[in-house]
């Protein structure tokens, strides 16, 4: 099993690139997915960082924060689908990015319910 930083860094990076990917196929419009996975996961690689350092207080940040982002990301998936729902009967322009953002930031939420119980069983074995 890997250990908690590894998996910290591993989602840290992801994040990153989801960020990445949502500008990519979406266009400027998703500077906030930009921002959130970047900080996001700045934040999480960082804490992996000190947590390989021997900072085993990290080890309960990290699961709190990727406890947090699935909350986020659960809560931003859910309104991105409503906006979809609304955007079908009007053949809606936008539709396409919408749909991406939704699959994104799903695949964000469903990545940090992975993490989180990765974390926990990690944090379990160490006590």
């Amino acid at each position: 099993m890997y250990s908690s930083s590894s998996i910290l860094y591993l989602y840290g990076t992801f994040l990153i690139l989801c960020g990445i990917t949502a500008v990519i196929f979406i266009g400027m419009k998703a500077k906030t997915a930009l921002a959130s996975g970047g900080t996001s996961g700045l934040i999480s690689i960082v804490s992996a960082y000190f947590l390989a350092q021997g900072n085993e207080a990290l080890a309960v940040f990290g699961i709190i924060l990727s406890f947090a982002l699935l909350c986020v990301f659960s809560w931003r998936s859910t309104k991105t689908l409503q906006t979809i729902f609304k955007l079908i009967p009007v053949q809606h322009a936008d539709l396409g990015g919408k749909a991406i953002a939704f699959l994104i930031i799903s695949l964000m939420a469903i990545v940090s319910v992975i993490v989180t119980m990765l974390q926990i069983l990690n944090f379990a074995k160490t006590f």
